[in-house]
């Protein structure tokens, strides 16, 4: 066999597919590129450190982020400006640096969503806004300590 010319190629890493089963949406698989790192975890699950972002169509606007280390631990998130295109929480340069923001366009936004079973009472958590470098895989969620937003934010507006 002859050997081919040219540059060699570094053998790649082949993918690897996980799954986890979760007990809203059932088998969800992912690759290991598609898990983001906290390093702080968020409040009050300070231990689970590994998250996946799961879209489905049927969920839009929301994404399920989703505990790798413990499936069963998720939330629902949505981008904020979507229902509050004014919300502009203060990030401090050391924030920022933590993520290793790089490029402005990397970096996601979302609010923990609270459901309700009468979406008039869906609310947002707007104190505690989550960030994700998506270059980088690192996220972080945020304690504003601003007062002019609200842990409970209506994310609907009654007529």
């Amino acid at each position: 066999m002859a050997a081919k010319s040219g540059t060699t190629k570094k053998p790649s890493k082949a993918k690897r597919n996980l799954s986890l089963e979760h007990p809203r949406l059932g088998a969800v698989e992912y690759l290991e590129e598609d898990v983001y790192h906290f390093p702080q975890g968020l409040l009050g699950f300070e231990k689970r450190k590994h998250y996946i972002l799961v879209e489905r169509e049927e969920y839009y606007p929301f994404v399920w982020m989703i505990s790798t280390d413990e499936p069963t631990t998720s939330f629902v998130l949505v981008n904020p400006l979507i229902f509050l295109p004014d919300y502009n929480p203060n990030i401090s340069k050391r924030e920022l640096n933590e993520l290793q923001i790089d490029n402005p366009q990397s970096l996601l936004m979302y609010v923990i969503i609270t459901l309700n079973r009468d979406p008039l009472k869906t609310t947002a958590n707007l104190c505690g806004p989550i960030l994700i470098n998506t270059e980088k895989k690192i996220g972080k969620q945020l304690v504003l300590l601003d007062d002019s937003y609200s842990t409970k934010h209506p994310i609907l507006k009654s007529e």
